[in-house]
């Protein structure tokens, strides 16, 4: 539906609220409009986003430069976005669900920043006590494999952990 439960229907509702929030996230980072003459074939943004499987490609190129852990949290931001754009609206999540989703992309990535942080800090505290000059150490934690997994099922009550 979307746009078509404002123009045809001339209803609004929350679940046509969570569409166009959807919407606005998606054009925020991929950088693009709803209907954008640098999308082929004439695409909808929507569709453009499914049809690349929210790869890192569609993320905007000035974005891309950010560190690996916000990438991987847009990725996951795009695909909360993707739930909102849903054509069904009772297949949408609620405003409560995409909440909960974000805070939790959001602490995770700040949970693996801390224990990047401390492993960071603890192998350069090794590596002064052993006189090693201070070289890059490598870390544990990849974010790439993080573990977020967005269930949404719209027909069975969400609650936030």
């Amino acid at each position: 539906m979307g746009i078509e439960e404002y123009g045809y229907m001339m209803k609004i509702t929350e679940k046509s609220d969570v569409y166009s929030y959807g919407i606005v996230v998606l054009e925020v980072l991929t950088g693009k409009q709803p209907i954008d003459p640098t999308i082929p074939d004439g695409l909808h943004i929507v569709d453009w986003v499914r049809q690349k499987r929210g790869g890192v490609e569609v993320v905007d190129e000035s974005l891309r430069a950010r560190p690996e852990s916000e990438i991987e949290e847009m990725l996951q931001t795009l695909g909360v976005a993707l739930l909102c754009v849903n054509s069904s609206p009772d297949d949408r999540p609620t405003m409560k669900d995409v909440v909960a989703m974000m805070k939790e992309i959001r602490q995770e990535r700040e949970e693996c920043v801390k224990v990047d942080m401390l492993l960071h800090a603890s192998s350069a505290n090794d590596q002064q006590e052993r006189n090693v000059p201070n070289e890059e150490p490598m870390s544990v934690i990849s974010t790439s494999s993080t573990n977020l997994h967005l269930h949404y099922s719209p027909h069975r009550p969400q609650t936030p952990k």
